[in-house]
């Protein structure tokens, strides 16, 4: 079965999270990378993104994800929107992105402590579910000399060579193409959105690096 491929996890400056985690209130700058100024909500965050339409403009995003309890943070070089939140109690980047100013994807990435990583991906896998459903696939392999079982698996992750995820093929009359959620090799949680618009701008992008 061929699985959708994947584009590298967008430029993250983690400072603001680590901060933000030893901080209940305030405004949190952060000095490295030229990483813009986090503003914790007064909320916890929603996980759903149902009803948040593709093809709309930066404005409009930041409508449907404020009220979810994500601040608006900044537009990055791509004309990316980030926000962050606070979900499950985790430090949360939500990554909106733009094709010609109009939102085609969707990523959540629930920046957890290394040895959460594998439980936040549960806990996020199966808020999915109740979401789409059975998956299409759930994928968890490892290369040598890692093998499933072995006590190892964040440690296989982290080098590259483990593979945890989880996929929705939602039905053609679906706004959606792609739902994913997966263990990252930085060992964070990502959960994809993805519309059909997404693909063609995907190969623009893959074109570009």
């Amino acid at each position: 079965m061929k699985r959708p491929s994947r584009l590298p996890l967008p430029r993250l400056n983690v400072l603001p999270f680590l901060v933000l985690a030893a901080m209940a209130s305030g405004v949190v700058t952060a000095c490295a990378s030229g990483g813009a100024s986090f503003v914790p909500p007064s909320r916890p965050a929603q996980f759903s993104m149902t009803g948040i339409p593709w093809g709309i403009a930066g404005d409009s995003v930041q409508e449907h994800l404020e009220p979810r309890g994500y601040n608006f943070n900044k537009v990055d070089e791509d004309g990316d929107l980030w926000f962050d939140g606070m979900l499950f109690r985790t430090p949360t980047r939500v990554f909106a992105f733009m094709a010609d100013q109009k939102l085609v994807k969707l990523r959540t990435l629930i920046i957890t402590e290394d040895t959460s990583a594998l439980a936040m991906y549960r806990t996020a896998r199966a808020e999915l579910v109740k979401q789409f459903g059975t998956p299409k696939e759930t994928v968890e392999e490892y290369e040598a000399p890692y093998k499933k079982g072995d006590q190892k698996q964040l440690e296989a992750i982290r080098s590259g060579k483990g593979n945890v995820r989880t996929y929705w093929l939602p039905p053609a009359s679906s706004r959606l193409t792609l739902v994913s959620v997966e263990v990252t090799d930085k060992l964070v949680v990502a959960v994809d959105y993805e519309s059909r618009a997404w693909d063609r701008e995907s190969v623009r992008r893959r074109q570009q690096q």
